[in-house]
């Protein structure tokens, strides 16, 4: 039986790393984000060169913000799945240049209901969906992954609202796997270092309040990088849980 998979955020950076490997895997993905011509464009990417003959790929695009629209999004995955997905990558965010005082004050509502409510809220229907479904052979009832942050474990005055989001998010999901655990189902909380995408770019850093500060750090992370670290979470056999797991560059020695 073929796994499947949803991928929230996946028109660009990391999200768009984790379902190209996912369907190198073999999995037919899912793929959302508020860029529905950046998700048709990848759908094609999948569809084109994933495996011997091609991936199953399908857009849904939404703005993952939206509780309301990640409702639709799982529904509608699970319509074409054949039932819920097998993994649900929680990859929605942004991030926001600045500490407790320096951050732009007019953004934090904005990242905490994308970052931690509204993700929050995607992890709790998806291992819903999972726990009350039979076990699939090979797969287990599923996986729920989600996109932390270094950050989030090790504050920094230079992200300092943003790592709060991911402070709580990992909260949140060592609550969730302890409940859901039980029910064969695996919640992960993944959390890179520097990974060079858009992130920067929407998250206000440029070459003076970031560049100079990562440059002792050598070669940042890609978000292949990340992608890989996805695909080997969630290959593991049923029984084995990869429950938390910090990716950072070699040189990167904090946050």
């Amino acid at each position: 039986m073929t796994p499947t998979a949803l991928i929230t955020g996946a028109s660009a950076g990391i999200g768009r790393a984790t379902a190209l490997e996912l369907a190198r895997l073999g999995y037919r993905v899912v793929v959302s984000a508020r860029r529905d011509e950046r998700l048709a464009e990848l759908v094609a990417e999948i569809e084109a060169g994933a495996g011997a003959g091609g991936g199953a790929a399908l857009a849904l695009p939404a703005d993952a913000s939206d509780t309301a629209a990640l409702d639709r999004v799982l529904a509608d995955a699970t319509d074409w799945c054949g039932g819920p997905p097998d993994v649900v990558v929680a990859n929605a965010g942004h991030g926001l240049a600045g500490g407790v005082l320096s951050s732009d004050r007019a953004r934090w509502e904005h990242m905490i209901q994308l970052n931690f409510l509204a993700t929050t809220h995607l992890m709790r229907v998806a291992a819903q969906a999972m726990a009350g479904r039979d076990e699939r052979p090979g797969v287990g009832r599923g996986d729920v992954v989600v996109l932390g942050s270094c950050v989030g474990v090790n504050v920094s005055p230079f992200s300092g609202m943003y790592g709060a989001t991911k402070f709580a998010v990992g909260a949140a999901a060592e609550a969730l796997r302890r409940e859901v655990g039980g029910h064969g189902v695996r919640v992960t909380n993944v959390r890179p270092g520097i990974v060079i995408s858009e992130f920067q770019d929407v998250a206000g850093y440029d070459a003076e309040n970031f560049g100079k500060a990562i440059e002792k750090f050598g070669q940042p992370l890609q978000p292949d990088d990340v992608a890989r670290t996805i695909g080997f979470v969630v290959s593991q056999p049923p029984h084995v849980h990869v429950n938390e797991l910090t990716i950072r560059p070699v040189g990167q020695d904090y946050p």
